[in-house]
């Protein structure tokens, strides 16, 4: 008698256990047939990718006097009219022993600066120690990005922090040894080498570059209002001759000029912002740039597009020719697949003044989303779209909802399905 109700109560179990299964299997089919995605917050920008030719106010620098060149100014710093920017030595050594006798020249003014102001400075540990981050990590920057130029001025700049802050804790109360041994090596320098035969100076003020590479004038910069993209066809750069000892920019402003396709060009037409251009190797951050001018032969044609830069670093004065990312605008909103969208009914209800009530319906653009087993349509605000999807805006204003609701972060958004709805129950 045991044995049999042990074997019902078994089978019942079993028989039990079997429909749960089947039911589980049901359910799981039937919300395989609507599978979601979560609406996740992304940020995206409009990106047009292209070729770039950089236009600039350059006036190369002849120098006809024999010798070895020792360049006065670094790559990208600012000159004036008249302003010297090499000498001339008879040989290289002289050349390396009077710039290296320069170069301990920077470095004792700087430690008897330091050491002449220290009775009157004022400034507090924490800002010493925040100068030594800032120098140490703009030194690490430059470095990574190929400045060197610029990493040779910061390491100045973080040696004269770390000295500043050895004088401040008492670690030194001076550096007289310190600048006798620096004199005693510049003199040293000075005295076993032969001093400059000339210098080489500019007519022009601006920035200079000691590198040219032949392109310099192949595009005008006079002519910036009027080239067309035929203009580019035979560009060919000529030789860098000898006799070349750099050049000045004279503009801070120069000319970034892509060729762009008949449907990007009606896209920065209609554009009403700056740009931003991110360039292959001349730059690890965006360039702001403006939209200076686009030409194009006929509506369908492609584009020559101008943009104008005004920001100039090292790696940027002797950029060329190199892939860009021209970026119109940065969106922040929902990402939801275009798979995802659809046009239905939401209704609108709002009540007058005597309490009554009054409901509309619209046809708008939205999304189901699923809440636990209902089907909820909500509309959406689109800010950018791509070929597979969309973002949408988290808070848009509340003329362009309809209904005052829209998609929220995390909604399960249905992708695709049969007979969808609003208040549809999915069993």
């Amino acid at each position: 008698m045991d044995k049999l109700l042990f074997k019902r109560i078994l089978v019942s179990a079993l028989t039990i256990l079997a429909l749960i299964y089947v039911a589980y299997l049901f359910i799981s089919a039937n919300f395989d047939m609507y599978p979601t995605e979560n609406a996740v917050q992304t940020t995206v920008t409009n990106k047009i990718f292209t070729n770039a030719f950089i236009i600039r106010d350059e006036n190369v620098i002849e120098n006809n006097t024999s010798g070895v060149l020792s360049y006065s100014c670094d790559e990208g710093e600012e000159v004036k009219a008249g302003g010297e920017i090499a000498k001339i030595y008879e040989t290289e050594d002289d050349a390396l022993a009077q710039t290296s006798a320069a170069a301990l020249e920077k470095q004792k003014n700087a430690l008897e600066n330091l050491q002449k102001n220290k009775s009157v400075n004022t400034v507090g540990i924490d800002t010493i120690n925040n100068s030594i981050h800032n120098n140490l990590i703009t030194y690490i920057d430059d470095i990574n990005n190929g400045e060197l130029n610029s990493a040779l001025s910061d390491s100045y700049n973080l040696l004269s922090s770390i000295n500043q802050r050895q004088i401040y804790t008492g670690k030194y109360k001076n550096f007289n040894s310190e600048i006798s041994s620096l004199q005693s090596q510049i003199d040293s320098l000075r005295n076993s080498s032969g001093e400059s035969i000339g210098t080489i100076k500019t007519d022009k003020a601006g920035y200079f570059s000691e590198y040219c590479d032949g392109y310099e004038n192949i595009i005008k910069y006079s002519d910036v209002d009027r080239i067309k993209l035929s203009d580019f066809k035979n560009v060919k750069k000529s030789e860098v001759t000898d006799n070349i000892a750099g050049k000045i920019i004279s503009s801070l402003n120069w000319y970034v000029a892509c060729r762009v396709s008949a449907d990007e060009a009606t896209e920065l037409s209609l554009w009403d912002g700056n740009v931003t251009i991110l360039f292959s190797d001349a730059a690890t951050d965006n360039v702001p740039a403006s939209i200076y001018r686009i030409h194009q032969e006929t509506p369908d044609s492609d584009a020559l597009v101008i943009l104008e830069c005004d920001y100039m670093d090292e790696g940027l004065i002797e950029a060329r020719q190199e892939p860009v990312e021209i970026g119109l605008g940065t969106y922040t909103g929902l990402r939801i697949s275009k798979r995802a969208i659809h046009d239905d009914y939401v209704t609108k209800t709002t009540y007058d003044e005597n309490d009554n009530k009054h409901t509309e319906k619209k046809k708008v653009q939205g999304v189901y989303v699923l809440y636990g087993s209902e089907v909820q349509f909500k509309q959406i605000s689109i800010l950018y779209a791509e070929d597979d999807y969309v973002i949408c805006d988290t808070t848009p204003d509340e003329d362009e909802l309809f209904n005052g609701e829209t998609v929220s972060l995390y909604d399960k958004v249905i992708l695709k399905g049969d007979d969808l709805y609003d208040g549809k129950v999915i069993e």
